[in-house]
């Protein structure tokens, strides 16, 4: 597997406002571990109290892959089914669904894309519980939902959102945690801080990304989410083309393009996928494609074990963001301003 030098290995370099804000992401989840828990433990005792039938997620971009982590994390942790909201269906094609008995979570950094908006303002269904993780709670989503909870991340400048994310990831698992009362779940999200310190601690590959040629990024379970917002990444900050697939695609079509042209990501959270994760790596790398495999096994490029896998997927991503800003660096581009950008994007 390729492992390369450290990154920012010109230490006289200045660093984007995207690795800062990277680097601001223990801060941000030790405030929110603070600011949060009680919210967070009120909103599961209620879910507790009165279960909903299902859930239904909403989010763009990041904010779409803390809300697929959602999905995954309410399945596998409650057993309670997930579904990805359509917000076109209120926005562009004026149709509202009716959500008796459901909880409508909706993550957003601004909390100012008209869509977004529209789906609580339009949401309706007996006992329908509408929760906002949003980063600003005074934006104008916040006031279409029945609990809004800060994600504690201030302000973010760069278009490339690090710290807002991962602060919706670290929400999201608390949500979970609390809301399925374990302790060994509500443990891992306050240790988050820590997980994430541990992660800029560490020396990540610099050269992977070098070069233009296209990029899959892997995941598998609750990894997927994690691939998805690095595949996000690369095509905002270093203009390369890069996808997000599930380990169970790839035969289904994608195996045909593996060959030396192609990089692929894999992230390898230790879970009951973790096996067949690295398998998978390995026959990759056979059929002549270049192959960083990031997990906390021997063998890969290593972060720091731990019991909750989300935490070891966090420690990942977090690397990532700054391997994808120096890679932006060295290639010429600003991945605080990609070109066609803009900080919010007010889809609708």
């Amino acid at each position: 597997m390729d492992v390369d030098a450290p990154i920012r290995d010109n230490a006289d370099s200045m660093p984007t406002i995207m690795e800062t804000e990277a680097r601001e992401a223990p801060a941000v989840a030790e405030r929110l571990v603070r600011a949060a828990s009680a919210p967070l433990r009120a909103l599961g005792a209620r879910l507790c109290a009165a279960p909903p039938r299902f859930a239904v997620t909403a989010g763009r971009g990041s904010s779409g892959a803390a809300a697929l982590l959602a999905k995954y994390l309410i399945e596998a942790r409650l057993g309670l089914p997930v579904a990805s909201a359509a917000p076109s269906l209120q926005s562009v094609y004026g149709r509202s669904l009716a959500l008796d008995d459901a909880l409508l979570l909706v993550v957003s950094q601004s909390g100012r894309s008209p869509d977004l908006i529209e789906v609580c303002r339009s949401a309706h269904g007996h006992n329908l519980l509408r929760v906002g993780f949003i980063n600003a709670p005074d934006a104008p989503l916040a006031q279409h939902v029945d609990v809004c909870i800060p994600l504690q991340a201030g302000p973010e400048r760069s278009v490339a959102a690090t710290k807002s994310c991962l602060a919706a990831m670290t929400m999201v698992l608390g949500l979970v945690a609390h809301w399925s009362e374990d302790a060994g779940m509500i443990a891992a999200f306050e240790r988050t801080p820590d997980i994430l310190a541990d992660a800029l601690a560490r020396d990540w590959p610099s050269d992977f990304l070098g070069g233009d040629g296209p990029v899959y990024v892997v995941g598998r379970g609750p990894g997927l989410a994690f691939a998805k917002e690095a595949a996000l990444k690369l095509k905002e900050t270093n203009g390369l083309f890069a996808e997000a697939l599930s380990a169970a695609e790839i035969r289904h079509g994608p195996l045909a393009l593996v060959g030396p042209a192609l990089r692929i990501i894999v992230f390898a959270q230790r879970d009951a996928a973790f096996e067949s994760q690295c398998a998978l790596a390995a026959e990759l790398e056979g059929q002549g494609a270049r192959v960083l495999l990031v997990a906390s096994g021997n063998g890969a490029f290593r972060v720091k074990p731990d019991p909750e896998p989300v935490l070891e997927l966090m420690s990942m991503l977090l690397g990532f963001y700054l391997m994808a800003s120096d890679a932006a660096v060295r290639r010429g581009r600003s991945p605080d301003a990609p070109p066609m950008l803009s900080k919010v994007t007010e889809t609708r």
